[in-house]
Parts: C-alpha cells; structure tokens; sequence
C-alpha cells in the first residue's frame, strides 16, 4: 500500500511539473501575442539614472540629499531592443560632473548596451540581465530556458509568475533566478531578479512596467522605474515607440570610444594587483595604513581595550590587507569599531570583512538606513569574507557630533553639512596628535585652484574651530599635508 501511494505522489509531481511547464509556455506565448510578437522595438522619452550607492549630477538641485537622491536626467532618451541579434541599446543627452571636483554639470552622452555576446545565459548575469530584465528580453528569455508557472498575488493583483535560471551560476554556486510577473490581460507587469553585490549583498532588482497603451500600433508601457536594494536607480517616461522599425541595426551606434577602442563588451580587466601595506607611525597607538600611489588610506587608533579603523578601504581585499596590519600593529586587541567616511560605493568597499569581524560600523545618521538594510540582507550568492562568516551588522549613528574617549584616547567626529558630495560626510579630528580625517576632500596640484567640495569645506571647519595641524584624506596624498596647505588652496 505504501509503495502504491509512493508511485501515485511520484506520479502526480511528474504530471503537475509536466503541467506546470506545459502552462507556462502558454503563458509566454500569450504574452509575446498581446505585446505584439515582436521582432524588434523602439521606445523614447525622457529618462534619469543615478550612478550606484551616489547622487546625480543634476543642474537644477546640485545638493546630495540622500541615497540617490537626486537622480541625473536624460532627455532625448531612446532604447533599442532587437529581439532577434539579439542585443539592446539605450542613449540619451545628459550632464555629468565636470573635471577636478567641480560641481558645475557639463554636457555628456548617455549610452549603454547588451551586446549579443553577453545576452549569452552562460555569461556574466551582471552584463546580461538589462536586456532580460525587459517585459520582451523576459519573454524571450522564459521561451528558451524551461520556465515555469506559479500563481501570485502582489499589491493586491493576481499574477502569474514566470520564472527561470540563465546556466551562469553565482560565485557561489547557486542559480540566479528572474521572475516575470504576467496580468490577466496577459501583460508583463514586473520583472525582478537578484545579483551578489559587495555591500548590498543579494541585491534586489526590480523593473516595473505600468501605464501600458497602444502607441500607434505597439504596445508599450509609458513609466518604467527599475529600483536596486529597494532604492531608485533608473526611471523613463515613454512618450513614443516603434514596433519593428526597418532601422534598427542603425539606431543608437555606440559613440566612437577615445582613443578608437572597443566600449562595452571588451576584456575583463586585469587582475588587481597584491596589496602591501605600510604604515605611518602617527602618535603612540596611532598609524596611518596606505598601498602607496592610488590607496585609499585608513587610520587606526588603539584605546585600552580595542581598535578603532577609520574608513576600511575600498575593497574587500584592501579591508583584509588593513585588518592585518592593525591586528600585526597592535596585538590582542579587537576591532571594535571601523568609521565610514561617507556612503559612496568605493568607501564601503571593504566594510563586509570588517563586519565579519565582528566591528561596528560608525556613519552619519543619513546613511543610517541604508548600511544597516544593505549589510543585513542575505549573501547566498556570494562567497566573499562575510558570506562565508555571516553575523548581523552593527551600525552606530553619528549625528551632528560624537566623542568617543577612555580617557586617555579621543577621537571626535563630525558631520560636515552642506556640501554637495554627500549628506552624510563625516571627518574624524584626533586632538592629541592634532590629526584631521576626510575623505574625498582632496587638495588641489600646486597652482591649481581649490575645487568646491574643498571651498564647501573650508567654512564648516572653520565654524568648528578645530585645531589641527596634519590634514589626511582617504585618497593619499604624493606627500603629508597640512592645515596650512588647505588654507593655501582656498586663499587664505
């Protein structure tokens, strides 16, 4: 009787999984049929991206408030999906930062691309899924790699989940997955997948379609916000498309690259190369880590019982090479604590093996939310430091000022507001040794005039009325600097 019962349970999941398959091709090609069936298409409008973990260069609001916030407009922006190459392209007119740490945006290009090799499912999923995170990429995508079929229910509205796997595994091991969120009217609504991503671990990625109409014979959607972690990351407002436009091989070419090489879709760039650290003998228990030229520099700050690391790099590599040294620098004691300069993606870098390390991350209260979010999120798709040793992580808010002493150590921390590179800057000021530290405030070359982050600066210190004599950015410096050369660069 049990092994009847066996047969019949085998039988009844090969039938449900023979249905669920045979309904989610149904499904698929519903789909395809309501959007046209397409070969290719064309849409337009007016768009805005963010570069990651940053603020836009925006012309109007030049003032970061906040993670992404506020986003680059693109205007004049087109996108390409040619179903059949099959590749996809989008352009547009934008503004990006001027040169030398001005904040004055300048005139720029706006182009990005899938090309047909990396639509491949074997390569990468971080070079292929903006074609697959598409209403029609999904589609093709979900016909070629055995979707399958659930039922769900989702802000209120029934769906039908499509979902499949590209054949790339994650560094992990494990399967990525993007699932297509298809409506009663047979129309994609939704398509979300994951991606391992070093601060944000299995970051979220979702692209939603709504407001869909028929645009003189195509169907598309007229607003589409991709976010990432839950944060905005890309929007468009469609005002035009075009289904199979006999131009399409021709619309939106790549901008001719400086120097005439390859854009996007060349080499994989040399490995980094091994990190060695020195350090700077600061004050008793107080070092200065650098790799020399090009380093992001740390402080380390030894207080009777622990260790306090001020920024932990920009890498994973380069927060393991630093956590070495400080451990060699000064023995038996714990990290406790690390200091994150501001939110930028090349300053959190090497928190994950810091806070595998068990230490608390110290930032402004602005950047609160978005450490704690992201560093708590799962990493099965990584196998870095932290997913290998997971433990929840610690964050310590600093609002305006936070004195940390055991009496015999201090060290001050300050917001420094407004400025236009990030709400939630932070400098370190070291009152024995009479050290400041910053990041991202970096003096100008000799005769070069001071750049506005520095001309933002300048004023809030001085309000602050610390009394430094040694100036350390976390990008290093070819030689030590001084208060006397930050008065120098802004005239004073």
């Amino acid at each position: 009787m049990v092994k009847k019962l066996a047969v019949v349970a085998i039988c009844l999941a090969y039938l449900c999984g023979n249905a669920m398959a045979q309904d989610a091709k149904g499904v698929i090609a519903n789909a395809q049929k309501a959007l046209g069936d397409l070969k290719s298409i064309t849409y337009s409008g007016s768009a805005k991206d963010v570069a990651f973990q940053q603020c836009g260069s925006n012309a109007v609001d030049m003032i970061c408030r906040g993670t992404h916030d506020p986003m680059r407009p693109i205007n004049n922006y087109v996108r390409v999906i040619d179903l059949t190459a099959p590749t996809s392209r989008h352009t547009g007119t934008t503004n990006n930062p001027a040169g030398g740490g001005a904040t004055t945006p300048m005139p720029g290009t706006f182009f990005q691309q899938v090309t047909t090799q990396q639509v491949d499912v074997s390569q990468p999923w971080v070079n292929s899924l903006e074609f697959y995170l598409t209403p029609w990429g999904f589609l093709k995508g979900a016909a070629a790699n055995n979707a399958t079929a659930s039922r769900r229910k989702v802000d209120g509205k029934n769906y039908t989940v499509l979902t499949w796997s590209p054949t790339v595994k994650a560094p992990s091991g494990k399967s990525y997955v993007i699932n297509g969120y298809v409506n009663e009217q047979n129309i994609v609504d939704r398509v979300e997948t994951w991606l391992g991503e070093n601060i944000m671990g299995d970051m979220h990625i979702l692209a939603t379609y709504t407001g869909w109409k028929d645009f003189g014979g195509v169907m598309a959607p007229s607003k589409i916000v991709q976010t990432r972690g839950g944060w905005p990351f890309f929007e468009v407002d469609v005002t035009a498309a075009k289904a199979n436009p006999p131009d399409v091989a021709t619309l939106v070419p790549p901008p001719i690259p400086a120097g005439g090489r390859g854009g996007a879709g060349a080499g994989a760039p040399p490995a980094a190369a091994p990190l060695t650290v020195t350090s700077e003998k600061l004050g008793d228990g107080l070092y200065r880590l650098t790799t020399g030229n090009g380093s992001y520099d740390s402080v380390i700050v030894e207080f009777k019982d622990y260790i306090m690391m001020l920024e932990a790099g920009q890498s994973e590599a380069r927060g393991l090479a630093y956590i070495a040294e400080a451990k060699k620098l000064i023995p038996n004691k714990p990290i406790r604590y690390v200091m994150n300069t501001h939110p930028h993606s090349d300053h959190t870098g090497g928190l994950p093996p810091l806070v595998a390390e068990g230490a608390t991350i110290i930032t402004q209260k602005n950047n609160e939310e978005f450490l704690e979010k992201a560093l708590n999120t799962p990493r099965t798709l990584l196998n870095d430091t932290l997913a290998r040793n997971p433990k929840k992580a610690k964050v310590e808010s600093v609002s305006e000022k936070k004195v940390y002493s055991d009496g015999t150590r201090t060290v001050e921390m300050y917001h420094v507001s407004p400025v236009p590179h990030s709400s939630g800057l932070m400098i370190a000021y070291i009152p024995k040794e009479k050290v400041l530290f910053q990041g991202d405030f970096s003096l100008p070359a000799a005769g070069q005039p001071a750049n506005d982050h520095v001309k933002a600066l300048v004023p809030i210190l001085e309000k602050l009325n610390l009394d430094f004599d040694r100036y350390i950015n976390v990008h290093t410096s070819a030689t030590p600097q001084t208060k006397a050369d930050l008065w120098k660069a802004v005239g004073k």
